[in-house]
């Protein structure tokens, strides 16, 4: 792996403060904090990167819908009989 500088210039000086207090509070210097941050976003997907990646959803049909709402309300029923708190009025 070949090795790369980059330089930032125009930071404001509010911003370079406090990358060095992050870097401080970590106990590293403010170059490998820099580093480190930089190589955990350059792991992540991009917003553009994860929308490319998403595959069209399909919408729910009025029977699927009924279903996950019937089986939500089994599941409320049996935790309320279990906890034995009386059932809401709605």
């Amino acid at each position: 792996m070949r090795i790369v500088d980059v330089n930032v210039k125009n930071l404001e000086p509010e911003v370079v403060a406090r990358l060095a207090e992050q870097a401080r509070a970590e106990g590293m210097s403010q170059q490998e904090w820099i580093r480190q941050t930089l190589r955990r976003s350059a792991s992540r997907l991009s917003p553009a990167e994860l929308l490319v990646q998403r595959q069209p959803l399909e919408a729910m049909s009025e029977a699927e819908f009924a279903a996950i709402r019937e089986r939500v309300e089994k599941g409320r029923g049996a935790a309320v009989e279990h906890l034995g708190v009386r059932k809401r009025r709605r």
